[in-house]
């Protein structure tokens, strides 16, 4: 953790207060994760071949199966990018996204691109809270013919996203939600001062303390891991309620504007721990930096049109 703060305060040190170049920066550094998202994608959906930087690296596949099989479609892949599974990879983006807006609120190609990206990750949360992105945008935008078929098109295409959700969700015999659930029941079981102040940083349930400290394999439990089904449940398991309101307080009033305040709620419902670079990333530039706003209308450009 030492080591992440030193790294993000550098980087504040190092651009000496430039918004520009630090917009400029994140701007890059979601290209450069798009870029991999991409080409991943046009290549496994027509050959089946998957290109996995991770394993390369550090010989641990990423996990972009999902069992998903689909009308027209036919098997669905859950591109990771450069990371592990497709919803780390959204958390990620979402972040950098929170970040370049909260410096820059105009809503470029860069930043629509990446918002699809998050959905055409197809893990189910990421297509939740990529579509409250997005939905955002386009709300907001200019009326437009695109605008119009969109809604128009909209039943089919929610139609389509319960379906991949539910395939999901089923494909491996209830499992992934089941164990969701039964990480939210433990962690609401737990006595009420617990719950107010939490189990501490280096703390989790006393349930799960000795298999974690034991084999470490938490899903023996039947449990989800601790920061799956959001940051939000995890700052609970951590700090309690008093922790999350404290910190959520503190980066709404700070972030000012509705669409900074928008990707705030989406990131708390990220599977991303604030333990995570991003996170202390993002919440240095906030600690820093004050929110560039314009009027919300005039943030959504023309690219939307």
């Amino acid at each position: 953790m030492m080591v992440k703060i030193f790294s993000a305060y550098s980087i504040f040190v190092f651009l000496k207060g430039d918004i520009n170049k630090l917009e400029k920066m994140i701007k890059y550094v979601i290209i450069f994760n798009l870029s991999m998202f991409f080409l991943q994608f046009i290549v496994v959906f027509p050959t089946g071949y998957y290109i996995d930087p991770l394993r390369a690296i550090t010989g641990e596949p990423s996990r972009y199966g999902g069992g998903i099989v689909i009308p027209v479609i036919g098997q669905v892949y859950r591109c990771t990018g450069f990371f592990e599974e497709p919803s780390t990879y959204a958390g990620f983006i979402v972040v950098l996204l929170a970040s370049k807006l909260y410096l820059n609120p105009k809503v470029d190609k860069v930043v629509l691109v990446a918002a699809a990206s998050i959905i055409l990750s197809f893990s189910v949360a990421a297509i939740a809270y990529g579509l409250i992105v997005i939905g955002y945008f386009f709300l907001r935008s200019k009326p437009s013919y695109l605008k119009y078929i969109l809604f128009i098109l909209s039943p089919v295409l929610v139609a389509a996203v319960i379906s991949i959700a539910l395939d999901r969700l089923t494909s491996q015999g209830g499992n992934a939600q089941d164990i969701r659930d039964n990480l939210n029941t433990m962690v609401f079981a737990q006595q009420l001062p617990i719950l107010i102040f939490g189990n501490g940083a280096l703390g989790i349930m006393p349930a799960a303390a000795y298999v974690m400290n034991s084999t470490g394999a938490i899903y023996q439990l039947g449990i989800a891991s601790l920061n799956d089904n959001g940051m939000w449940l995890f700052f609970i398991i951590k700090f309690g309620f008093v922790g999350l309101v404290a910190i959520t307080s503190y980066l709404f009033f700070k972030t000012k504007s509705t669409l900074n305040r928008i990707m705030l709620f989406v990131i708390l419902l990220t599977k991303l721990s604030f333990l995570y670079f991003g996170f202390v990333f993002y919440f240095f530039l906030i600690f820093n930096n004050k929110p560039v706003l314009e009027d919300d209308q005039s943030n959504i450009e023309s690219d939307v049109d």
